[in-house]
């Protein structure tokens, strides 16, 4: 990677050197005017993936850790590669906070002056290029184990992971020589003044090759195991299961093709401290995806186990619940009844208070209208008496 560039064809190497402190490291496009004192920067992007994958590392990693040394007593060399897959990848992470930090990076190089140029950034940037390749590596290495210790019974796969391990790990490691080689200052040399050279501009082209190569190898780890997985003596529904597992690999496979197209831009832009980021962002998701990867099976065997337990807590909690809300029914019913009873004695005697006074007032009317008894028979005897009268 070669960021101080003037044009597309002419690096900052080729002015008269020390330019003027003030000076953009490069020209701006037609119509665009450098914006030093409030630039435009997209290195939030990295830092929020960061935000997000660094969690889901350490969760993965402990969940796996706890089945390794919890359930599965026995260590298999794909322990040992994972974790120090698991370690490297946050240790990448971290340098490239760290970069970002600078506050280079991340902005338009237009955006940028030569005062603001210092050592440290391109120190950490080297050092970036020189661990993506065996950090990568210890990766899809952990991957090829898995395998062969998935399908051990199948001597073909066998012979397939260890070829990858080993065409992987001389690519990944030459890289590593590769940059280290270009972009290592010389004689009296600083970071700043070997990174403006031809020579360390030769990276770009070989992070175009690195990105071809990790889309070819991704597809290799996906495509390699679903024949043995179909030959397996499982049932469909497990068979399924487990090519799904390997299915997760496409995640990583889609971040590294999406990688390989910001590296292509990276190599024809000269606006190298924006492109970049982008690229540095995918580089993130893809190895997060490999680490989730080798996490499935630990993942897998922990829900096997505690599954049921923690389906048999929540449905006795329910039920427990369930309980507690219909004797608060029953309660709240019953003092309900208890309390309608209360109302109806209540209201019964106090209707027959009034009934029973309504009755006795009629009971005199009555009275008071009907002639008595001794009167009406007085009545009648005279009457009968005046009828015998001639």
């Amino acid at each position: 990677m070669a960021p101080l560039a003037a044009d597309s064809s002419v690096p900052i190497g080729f002015f008269p050197f020390p330019p003027p402190a003030n000076m953009p490291l490069a020209t701006p496009p037609p119509g665009v005017t450098p914006n030093f004192d409030h630039p435009e920067s997209n290195s939030w992007h990295v830092n929020v993936t960061a935000a997000i994958c660094i969690p889901l590392i350490v969760i993965f990693s402990s969940l796996r850790l706890y089945n390794q040394y919890r359930l599965r007593p026995s260590r298999t060399i794909a322990d040992y590669t994972f974790m120090l897959a698991a370690a490297w990848t946050v240790i990448y992470i971290a340098i490239l906070l760290a970069l970002l930090n600078k506050g280079l990076f991340g902005r338009h190089i237009w955006d940028l002056k030569v005062e603001d140029l210092s050592n440290a950034p391109f120190l950490l940037v080297l050092i970036l290029e020189a661990i993506y390749g065996p950090f990568v590596w210890v990766i899809k290495v952990s991957l090829f184990f898995l395998y062969r210790q998935i399908f051990t019974p199948k001597p073909y796969l066998q012979h397939l992971a260890l070829a990858g391990i080993i065409v992987t790990g001389l690519f990944y490691w030459s890289s590593l020589v590769a940059a280290v080689v270009l972009c290592s200052p010389r004689r009296n040399e600083t970071y700043i003044m070997a990174f403006a050279t031809a020579r360390c501009g030769e990276t770009k082209g070989l992070g175009v090759i690195i990105g071809v190569f990790n889309v070819l190898s991704d597809l290799y780890l996906l495509v390699i195991p679903i024949p043995a997985t179909l030959a397996l003596h499982l049932p469909r529904r497990k068979k399924i299961a487990l090519l799904f597992l390997f299915a997760t690999g496409i995640l990583a496979f889609n971040a590294s093709a999406l990688g390989l197209h910001y590296r292509v831009q990276v190599n024809r832009s000269y606006d190298d401290t924006w492109k970049i980021m982008p690229m540095y962002l995918t580089v993130i998701i893809e190895m997060t995806a490999g680490i989730a990867i080798l996490c499935m099976p630990a993942m897998a065997t922990l829900s096997r186990r505690y599954t049921p337990a923690v389906t048999a807590y929540f449905s006795r909690n329910n039920k427990d619940s369930n309980e507690n809300e219909q004797s608060r029914f029953y309660e709240m019913a019953k003092q309900r009844n208890v309390s309608h009873s209360s109302n109806a004695r209540t209201f019964e005697a106090q209707g027959s208070n009034i009934y029973g006074h309504t009755a006795t007032s009629s009971s005199d009317s009555a009275n008071e209208l009907r002639p008595h008894t001794s009167d009406s028979v007085t009545f009648v005897e005279k009457l009968g008496r005046a009828s015998n009268s001639p």
